[in-house]
């Protein structure tokens, strides 16, 4: 049986963090939150998380 995350449950977690704090969680912190989870995975929660922050009109600094 897979993982019960999805790209979609690091999309929140990256959401809720952002609304919170107005910081963002690097990658480090994602693989060792969602350590079950592909890497893969993880990073098209992080390629949602940053598409809806440019539609939001607010770009992250890189």
């Amino acid at each position: 049986m897979g993982s019960p995350w999805s790209k979609w449950s690091v999309f929140e977690y990256l959401r809720h963090r952002f609304m919170h704090t107005g910081s963002v969680p690097d990658r480090q912190e994602l693989l060792l939150e969602f350590s079950d989870m592909e890497s893969s995975e993880i990073d098209e929660g992080i390629k949602e998380f940053e598409l809806a922050i440019r539609i939001g009109g607010e770009k992250l600094a890189q």
